[in-house]
Protein backbone atom coordinates (compact mmCIF):
# COMPACT_ATOMS: atom_id res chain seq x y z
CA UNK A 1 0.00 0.00 0.00
CA UNK A 2 2.86 2.45 0.69
CA UNK A 3 4.90 1.55 -2.08
CA UNK A 4 2.09 2.69 -4.47
CA UNK A 5 1.24 5.80 -2.42
CA UNK A 6 4.87 6.31 -3.40
CA UNK A 7 4.95 5.57 -6.69
CA UNK A 8 1.29 7.58 -7.18
CA UNK A 9 3.19 10.80 -5.47
CA UNK A 10 6.00 9.93 -7.71
CA UNK A 11 3.86 10.65 -10.95
CA UNK A 12 1.81 13.25 -9.31
CA UNK A 13 5.20 15.09 -9.08
CA UNK A 14 6.80 14.51 -12.36
CA UNK A 15 3.05 15.67 -13.75
CA UNK A 16 3.95 18.79 -12.06
CA UNK A 17 7.54 19.30 -13.19
CA UNK A 18 6.05 19.14 -16.75
CA UNK A 19 3.23 21.44 -16.45
CA UNK A 20 5.80 23.85 -15.44
CA UNK A 21 7.94 23.32 -17.81
CA UNK A 22 5.69 23.60 -20.54
CA UNK A 23 4.30 27.05 -18.81
CA UNK A 24 7.70 28.32 -18.85
CA UNK A 25 8.61 27.21 -22.61
CA UNK A 26 4.81 29.02 -22.99
CA UNK A 27 6.19 32.04 -21.60
CA UNK A 28 9.90 32.52 -23.19
CA UNK A 29 7.99 31.67 -26.65
CA UNK A 30 5.50 34.59 -26.12
CA UNK A 31 7.94 36.85 -24.61
CA UNK A 32 10.18 36.28 -27.71
CA UNK A 33 7.42 36.53 -30.40
CA UNK A 34 6.54 40.02 -28.60
CA UNK A 35 10.36 41.18 -28.85
CA UNK A 36 10.25 40.27 -32.44
CA UNK A 37 7.72 42.06 -33.53
CA UNK A 38 8.24 45.40 -31.32
CA UNK A 39 11.91 45.61 -32.11
CA UNK A 40 12.81 43.92 -35.31
CA UNK A 41 15.52 45.19 -37.49
CA UNK A 42 14.99 47.98 -39.93
CA UNK A 43 13.91 47.42 -43.34
CA UNK A 44 16.98 48.49 -44.79
CA UNK A 45 17.10 50.10 -48.53
CA UNK A 46 13.63 50.65 -50.51
CA UNK A 47 10.76 48.83 -49.18
CA UNK A 48 9.36 46.21 -51.97
CA UNK A 49 6.14 44.64 -52.89
CA UNK A 50 5.40 41.68 -51.09
CA UNK A 51 8.18 41.29 -49.16
CA UNK A 52 6.83 45.02 -47.06
CA UNK A 53 3.68 45.70 -48.62
CA UNK A 54 0.72 44.62 -51.02
CA UNK A 55 -1.02 46.79 -53.24
CA UNK A 56 -4.87 46.68 -52.71
CA UNK A 57 -6.46 44.54 -55.69
CA UNK A 58 -8.35 47.11 -57.87
CA UNK A 59 -7.15 50.17 -56.38
CA UNK A 60 -7.58 53.57 -57.91
CA UNK A 61 -5.91 56.89 -56.82
CA UNK A 62 -6.78 58.01 -53.72
CA UNK A 63 -9.31 61.09 -53.83
CA UNK A 64 -8.16 62.15 -50.57
CA UNK A 65 -6.53 66.17 -50.19
CA UNK A 66 -3.74 64.43 -48.37
CA UNK A 67 -1.77 61.10 -48.14
CA UNK A 68 -4.08 59.83 -45.53
CA UNK A 69 -2.88 57.04 -43.55
CA UNK A 70 -5.40 54.70 -41.66
CA UNK A 71 -4.67 52.20 -38.22
CA UNK A 72 -7.39 49.24 -38.38
CA UNK A 73 -7.52 48.82 -35.04
CA UNK A 74 -9.71 47.74 -31.83
CA UNK A 75 -9.58 48.76 -27.96
CA UNK A 76 -9.87 45.09 -27.81
CA UNK A 77 -7.16 44.15 -29.03
CA UNK A 78 -4.02 44.21 -26.86
CA UNK A 79 -1.14 44.46 -29.76
CA UNK A 80 -2.94 47.23 -31.31
CA UNK A 81 -2.93 48.47 -27.18
CA UNK A 82 1.07 47.69 -27.61
CA UNK A 83 1.39 49.44 -31.14
CA UNK A 84 -0.14 52.56 -29.98
CA UNK A 85 2.15 54.14 -27.92
CA UNK A 86 4.88 54.03 -30.87
CA UNK A 87 2.49 55.27 -33.03
CA UNK A 88 0.93 57.90 -31.38
CA UNK A 89 4.76 59.09 -31.32
CA UNK A 90 5.83 58.53 -35.42
CA UNK A 91 2.21 60.42 -36.43
CA UNK A 92 3.43 63.48 -34.96
CA UNK A 93 6.73 63.41 -37.49
CA UNK A 94 4.47 62.62 -41.05
CA UNK A 95 5.56 65.75 -43.56
CA UNK A 96 3.25 67.99 -45.01
CA UNK A 97 0.87 66.88 -47.18
CA UNK A 98 -0.15 63.32 -44.84
CA UNK A 99 -2.32 62.56 -42.72
CA UNK A 100 -3.51 59.88 -39.64
CA UNK A 101 -6.58 58.71 -38.59
CA UNK A 102 -7.67 55.31 -36.44
CA UNK A 103 -10.42 53.41 -37.77
CA UNK A 104 -12.12 51.09 -34.95
CA UNK A 105 -13.50 47.68 -36.77
CA UNK A 106 -16.86 46.34 -35.71
CA UNK A 107 -16.64 43.16 -37.20
CA UNK A 108 -16.20 40.67 -34.36
CA UNK A 109 -18.61 40.72 -30.78
CA UNK A 110 -18.10 43.23 -29.15
CA UNK A 111 -16.10 45.57 -31.16
CA UNK A 112 -19.24 46.57 -32.62
CA UNK A 113 -20.34 48.69 -29.37
CA UNK A 114 -16.80 49.89 -29.16
CA UNK A 115 -16.47 50.88 -32.83
CA UNK A 116 -19.63 53.00 -32.43
CA UNK A 117 -18.26 54.56 -29.41
CA UNK A 118 -15.17 55.70 -31.51
CA UNK A 119 -17.25 57.56 -34.27
CA UNK A 120 -18.96 59.24 -31.15
CA UNK A 121 -16.23 60.10 -29.25
CA UNK A 122 -14.41 61.38 -32.62
CA UNK A 123 -17.60 63.44 -34.24
CA UNK A 124 -17.75 65.39 -30.11
CA UNK A 125 -14.04 65.69 -30.21
CA UNK A 126 -13.79 63.23 -27.24
CA UNK A 127 -11.13 60.62 -28.39
CA UNK A 128 -8.67 62.70 -26.99
CA UNK A 129 -9.77 62.89 -23.56
CA UNK A 130 -10.52 58.77 -23.91
CA UNK A 131 -8.66 57.02 -25.71
CA UNK A 132 -5.47 55.94 -23.78
CA UNK A 133 -8.36 55.52 -21.09
CA UNK A 134 -9.66 52.64 -22.42
CA UNK A 135 -6.72 51.05 -23.32
CA UNK A 136 -5.85 51.30 -20.07
CA UNK A 137 -9.20 50.20 -18.77
CA UNK A 138 -9.30 46.85 -21.14
CA UNK A 139 -6.10 45.88 -20.60
CA UNK A 140 -4.81 47.12 -17.73
CA UNK A 141 -7.93 46.70 -15.07
CA UNK A 142 -9.83 44.03 -17.32
CA UNK A 143 -12.64 46.39 -17.59
CA UNK A 144 -15.43 45.38 -20.08
CA UNK A 145 -17.47 47.56 -22.70
CA UNK A 146 -20.41 45.33 -23.88
CA UNK A 147 -22.76 47.37 -23.55
CA UNK A 148 -23.95 51.41 -24.02
CA UNK A 149 -24.26 51.83 -20.66
CA UNK A 150 -21.09 50.93 -18.94
CA UNK A 151 -19.35 52.92 -21.90
CA UNK A 152 -21.30 55.27 -21.08
CA UNK A 153 -20.48 55.68 -17.65
CA UNK A 154 -16.69 55.45 -18.36
CA UNK A 155 -16.33 58.34 -20.93
CA UNK A 156 -18.86 61.03 -19.02
CA UNK A 157 -17.71 63.86 -18.30
CA UNK A 158 -14.46 63.37 -20.21
CA UNK A 159 -15.20 65.78 -23.22
CA UNK A 160 -18.67 64.28 -23.23
CA UNK A 161 -21.86 63.66 -21.19
CA UNK A 162 -23.49 60.49 -20.47
CA UNK A 163 -26.60 61.40 -22.01
CA UNK A 164 -25.34 63.03 -24.80
CA UNK A 165 -23.11 59.38 -25.52
CA UNK A 166 -26.36 57.41 -25.15
CA UNK A 167 -28.37 59.66 -27.62
CA UNK A 168 -25.57 59.43 -30.39
CA UNK A 169 -24.28 55.72 -30.29
CA UNK A 170 -27.58 54.66 -31.66
CA UNK A 171 -28.11 57.14 -34.86
CA UNK A 172 -28.07 55.67 -38.02
CA UNK A 173 -24.97 57.54 -39.12
CA UNK A 174 -23.03 56.30 -36.75
CA UNK A 175 -23.82 52.36 -37.64
CA UNK A 176 -23.55 53.26 -41.13
CA UNK A 177 -19.97 54.67 -40.60
CA UNK A 178 -19.00 51.34 -38.54
CA UNK A 179 -20.46 49.42 -41.82
CA UNK A 180 -18.59 51.44 -44.11
CA UNK A 181 -15.17 51.32 -42.01
CA UNK A 182 -15.87 47.34 -41.87
CA UNK A 183 -16.79 47.53 -45.60
CA UNK A 184 -13.14 49.07 -46.34
CA UNK A 185 -11.28 46.54 -43.80
CA UNK A 186 -12.62 43.35 -46.45
CA UNK A 187 -12.27 45.03 -49.66
CA UNK A 188 -8.70 45.66 -48.59
CA UNK A 189 -8.14 42.12 -47.95
CA UNK A 190 -8.01 42.58 -44.50
CA UNK A 191 -7.74 40.18 -42.01
CA UNK A 192 -6.56 41.26 -38.51
CA UNK A 193 -5.74 44.23 -36.39
CA UNK A 194 -3.38 46.17 -36.37
CA UNK A 195 -3.11 47.16 -40.02
CA UNK A 196 -1.89 50.22 -41.93
CA UNK A 197 -3.29 51.11 -45.45
CA UNK A 198 -1.45 53.68 -47.12
CA UNK A 199 -3.58 56.03 -49.65
CA UNK A 200 -6.35 53.60 -49.57
CA UNK A 201 -3.70 51.75 -51.77
CA UNK A 202 -0.80 49.90 -50.08
CA UNK A 203 -1.67 47.50 -46.90
CA UNK A 204 1.33 47.34 -44.65
CA UNK A 205 2.73 44.03 -43.63
CA UNK A 206 2.74 43.65 -39.75
CA UNK A 207 4.41 40.76 -39.54
CA UNK A 208 7.78 42.20 -40.15
CA UNK A 209 7.20 44.24 -36.98
CA UNK A 210 5.98 47.72 -35.41
CA UNK A 211 8.97 49.94 -36.01
CA UNK A 212 10.14 48.27 -39.57
CA UNK A 213 6.34 48.71 -40.32
CA UNK A 214 6.70 52.51 -39.75
CA UNK A 215 9.65 52.71 -41.76
CA UNK A 216 7.49 51.24 -45.05
CA UNK A 217 4.78 53.69 -44.17
CA UNK A 218 7.20 56.62 -44.45
CA UNK A 219 8.60 54.68 -47.67
CA UNK A 220 5.05 54.72 -49.41
CA UNK A 221 3.71 58.58 -48.27
CA UNK A 222 6.86 59.96 -49.65
CA UNK A 223 6.69 57.93 -52.80
CA UNK A 224 2.84 59.03 -53.00
CA UNK A 225 3.46 62.56 -52.16
CA UNK A 226 6.47 62.60 -54.96
CA UNK A 227 3.84 61.53 -57.45
CA UNK A 228 1.35 64.42 -56.61
CA UNK A 229 4.12 66.61 -56.69
CA UNK A 230 4.86 65.08 -60.53
CA UNK A 231 1.30 65.30 -61.33
CA UNK A 232 0.67 68.83 -60.13
CA UNK A 233 3.70 69.52 -62.09
CA UNK A 234 2.55 68.02 -65.62
CA UNK A 235 -0.97 69.64 -65.05
CA UNK A 236 0.50 72.94 -64.77
CA UNK A 237 2.94 72.51 -67.52
CA UNK A 238 0.06 71.61 -70.01
CA UNK A 239 -2.30 74.44 -68.36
Amino acid sequence: MARRVRKTEEKLRLIRYASMGFVALFVVVVAVVGIIYGTAVDVGGEATEDSHYRVVEGAGESRARTVEVVEFFSYGCVHCRDFDPMLEAWKDTLPEGASFRRAHVGFAGGAEVLARAHVVLGRAGALDANHERLFRAMHDRNREFTDRGRLADFVDGYGIEREVFLAAIDEPSVRRRVAEIDQTFREAGLLAVPALVVADKYVVNMDIGRKPALDVVDQLVARELEARRTQDSDDDGSG
